[in-house]
C-alpha cells in the first residue's frame, strides 16, 4: 500500500486540478476548508490502524478500504460541513468521495497483498490491479528494512512527478508557456 506520503501529494493535487465549480450558486466552497481538508479525506482510509493498534487485529484494508465506507463517510462529512458552513451538500459530497476514492485507486496499484474487496458487504471479491505502480511495505520486517526505504523513495519521486506535473499546470495555463 502506498505510505501517508503519496496518499496525502495524491488528495492535495486532486484538489488543486479538480474545477473550482462542481456546482452553480454557491456562496461557500470546499477550496475555502484549506490544504489540510483534501489531504485529511485522501489519508483517512488509513486511520483503521487506530482500532488495529487496540484490539491487536488485523483490520487495516478491511471495512474503511470499500465504497460503502467511501460513501458514507462523504455523506457523513459533507452533511456536517455543508451544516455549520451553509456549502453546497452536493459539491462537497462529490470533491468528498473523490478525494477518499483516490486512496482505494492508489491501494489498488499496489505490489503484494490480496487487495480490496471494494463491494463489501454486497460482495466478497478482492480487486487488484495486473500491473502495481506502488512497491510493497513490508510492515513485519521493521521500519528500516531496505524494501521500505525503496518504497518511500519511489513514492517521494512519485510525489516530486506530480507536484511537478502541477506547477507546470498552473504556471503554463496563465500562457506562459506558450510564449
Amino acid at each position: 500500500m502506498p505510505s501517508p506520503i503519496a496518499h496525502s501529494v495524491s488528495g492535495y493535487v486532486l484538489a488543486k486540478f479538480l474545477p473550482k465549480n462542481l456546482s452553480k450558486n454557491n456562496a461557500s466552497h470546499w477550496w475555502d476548508l484549506g490544504n489540510f481538508y483534501p489531504v485529511f479525506v485522501a489519508i483517512f482510509a488509513d486511520f483503521d490502524f487506530i482500532p488495529q493498534f487496540i484490539k491487536g487485529e488485523k483490520i487495516h484494508r478491511g471495512i474503511t478500504h470499500t465504497l460503502i465506507f467511501a460513501i458514507g463517510f462523504s455523506l457523513i462529512v459533507s452533511w456536517l460541513i455543508s451544516y455549520f458552513r451553509k456549502s453546497s451538500f452536493k459539491q462537497l459530497f462529490l470533491f468528498t468521495f473523490i478525494l477518499y476514492s483516490s486512496h482505494l485507486l492508489l491501494d489498488l496499484f499496489t505490489a503484494g497483498g490480496s487487495g480490496l474487496q471494494l463491494l463489501w458487504p454486497l460482495k466478497d471479491i478482492s480487486f487488484k490491479s495486473i500491473i502495481p505502480v506502488f512497491p510493497q511495505i513490508y510492515h513485519s520486517r521493521g521500519i528500516f528494512n531496505i524494501n521500505n526505504f525503496i518504497s518511500i523513495a519511489w513514492e517521494l519521486s512519485y510525489s516530486v512527478l506530480i507536484v511537478s506535473i502541477l506547477w507546470l499546470w498552473n504556471n503554463c495555463s496563465s500562457s506562459k508557456c506558450s510564449e
